[in-house]
């Protein structure tokens, strides 16, 4: 991916949206995430999620927050938009100076993932994608 891509933010589904980030380069890091609290916050069976350096994403608005405790002990901070409640971006413990930007969130495609974190809890039906590296826990 080209380090000068810039990802916008996708249209909201409302037209009074509150946040949107977006984010400028070349992902450090895409991956799917299948914990319980990605899980949840997805509604689905995994997140997919790509890293930025802090300095390269920009967030437009007031996103509402969330911080707690994920299945690895440490911290996870979620930002959704306010009015239509989508699932924005994150900052985390685990990943101290970057931001991580829900694919679904920018217009543009993150590109594929490189690994699959929480593996062990993915539901028994859903396969690791070929080329993806299982990493088991996190």
């Amino acid at each position: 991916m080209c380090a000068h891509a810039r990802h916008k933010a996708s249209p909201c589904l409302l037209p009074l949206r509150r946040a949107a980030p977006t984010a400028r380069g070349a992902p450090r890091d895409v991956y799917l995430c299948a914990c319980r609290s990605c899980r949840k916050k997805s509604g689905s069976a995994f997140t997919h999620a790509a890293i930025f350096r802090a300095e390269e994403v920009s967030v437009e608005g007031a996103p509402g927050t969330f911080r707690y405790r994920g299945e690895s002990g440490r911290w996870i901070e979620n930002n959704f938009c306010t009015a239509c409640g989508g699932y924005l971006f994150f900052r985390a413990e685990v990943f101290p100076r970057h931001i991580g930007v829900n694919a679904g969130a920018v217009a543009e495609d993150v590109g594929p993932p490189r690994r699959m974190y929480w593996a062990s809890r993915r539901p028994g039906w859903l396969c690791v994608p070929e080329g993806v590296e299982a990493v088991e826990t996190q």
